[in-house]
């Protein structure tokens, strides 16, 4: 776990479990496991940032249910959650898009203009990277079987640039429905 708990991976997607509703931690646990089978969760470290984001105020108790305690996100929280979406949709790494598509999950946390930024910006950074490998690859003089991974990753980011493209089109023309605007 991060030296930082807060820094922990799994923050994003269980702030993103309690925007849906109020769970338990095991039900948070059980969840995390079934949709994010690429993710490394154990019951230990769920637990564990469940009792720091308690700490933190992100997340508080909810009304009595039961045997076990629910949490539920709170204003904190949910301003936590947006700003960690629209900084994982902008910032994370482009060849390693298993944060993103975490962020990418709950971005209907953020308003749809600051999510279509947000998806703008990254579409940016993956339009100076395809230039940079085309620019690379001209300049290598070697032939393609040689680099053949970086056509592949060139051709990877242009595809996810095409969808980010379409996406921010959707969004402006209202074709996606947003929470709150069905």
């Amino acid at each position: 776990m991060p030296t930082d708990a807060l820094a922990n991976p799994l923050v994003l997607p269980i702030l993103g479990l309690l925007v849906e509703r109020p769970r338990h931690a095991y039900s948070v646990f059980d969840e995390l496991r079934t949709r994010y089978a690429f993710l490394r969760v154990r019951n230990a470290t769920v637990y564990t940032l469940v009792n720091t984001l308690e700490d933190t105020g992100w997340i508080a108790p909810a009304a009595a249910g039961g045997d076990r305690q629910e949490y539920a996100l709170t204003e904190a929280g949910a301003q936590a959650l947006a700003d960690r979406v629209d900084h994982d949709v902008r910032a994370t790494d482009l060849a390693n898009p298993a944060a993103f598509m975490t962020a990418l999950a709950y971005l209907g946390i953020l308003a749809p203009d600051q999510a279509e930024a947000a998806l703008a910006a990254r579409c940016e950074r993956i339009r100076e990277e395809v230039d940079y490998l085309d620019l690379a690859l001209g300049r290598a003089g070697v032939s393609e079987l040689h680099m053949i991974e970086a056509h592949y990753y060139r051709d990877r980011l242009r595809q996810d640039g095409q969808w980010l493209e379409n996406t921010i089109l959707r969004i402006r023309s209202g074709a996606l429905a947003w929470p709150g605007n069905r």
